[in-house]
Formats: structure tokens, sequence, C-alpha cells
């Protein structure tokens, strides 16, 4: 069994025409929650094999406060998720190795959310900013995910 979390980034700061949306930073609103989720991922003994995680500088933030303190064996920085449907982030995902059974993926909506959708079979489930959603996955490879093959075990916030 593989397990998929799927983090949309923290809130970030509004652009309002002085920053192109690629470089927007998390709020100190978005900052304070990531920070009290990471807390709660370190009490449960959080651990990912794998980070994957959109080049925009929000995912980024995001991505290092919320793993402050936990065990990642690998990252990387995947330009695809940016923007990225849910074809994409599946092409991503199918060709992982094996050897990563727990990912988190850090991206964007309406991606993240779509392709959380799209494995669970969920109809009510958006991913608001700063939101992860834990998936196991019923395969052993990651090249078999495809459309209600995981089921949702949790929403953390």
């Amino acid at each position: 069994m593989k397990i998929l979390t799927l983090m949309r980034h923290g809130e970030a700061e509004h652009g309002l025409g002085q920053v192109d949306d690629f470089s927007r930073k998390l709020s100190g609103t978005g900052k304070e929650r990531l920070k009290i989720l990471n807390g709660k991922l370190i009490r449960n003994d959080q651990k990912f094999d794998l980070l994957i995680k959109s080049p925009a500088l929000r995912a980024h933030e995001t991505a290092k406060l919320i793993t402050y303190h936990l065990k990642i064996a690998k990252e990387i920085i995947e330009p695809a998720i940016y923007e990225g449907s849910v074809e994409k982030l599946l092409e991503i995902l199918k060709h992982l190795s094996d050897e990563f059974n727990n990912v988190l993926l850090v991206g964007h909506n309406p991606g993240i959310s779509s392709l959380l959708l799209y494995l669970t079979d969920e109809i009510n489930i958006s991913l608001w900013p700063g939101m992860m959603a834990i998936v196991n996955l019923d395969i052993p490879n990651w090249d078999m995910l495809s459309s209600g093959t995981g089921s949702l075990k949790e929403v953390l916030q």
C-alpha cells in the first residue's frame, strides 16, 4: 500500500498587482496556521519518504514550515505542479520510484483538490489554503494510480 498526502499551500498574501502570482509569499496568518499543523504532524511522528513541491514561493515556504523537525528522506521541486492539471499531477506520481511509500505533494488548487476527488471519488471536498488530505492507496506500484484507487484517511488543517 502507498500513502499520498496532498497539501494545498498555505494562505498567501494578496498580490494586488505588486507581485506576480508565482512570487507571492505566505501571509502571517498562513505561516501561523502551518506552524500549528506542523506541531500536529510532529506529535503524530509523521515521516515522508518523498516531498514533491511546486517551485512557487508560497509552496516552498509551506513545505519548509510543514516539514520542520520531520523526517523527509528525499525532496524534489517539480515545475509541472504549478498550474498542474489532474492529468499532469498523475503523470508525475505515476513515474515515481516504487521505493517511495509515503509521499507528500505540496501544490495548488484547482489541481490538488481535483486530484483528491479523482483518487477517492469523494464529491464534497475542496482543500482550503494550508489543508492536507491523507489518502491511502490500495496499489503496490505508483504506475497503477487511477480513479478511485484511494480512500481518504484524514483531512488536517
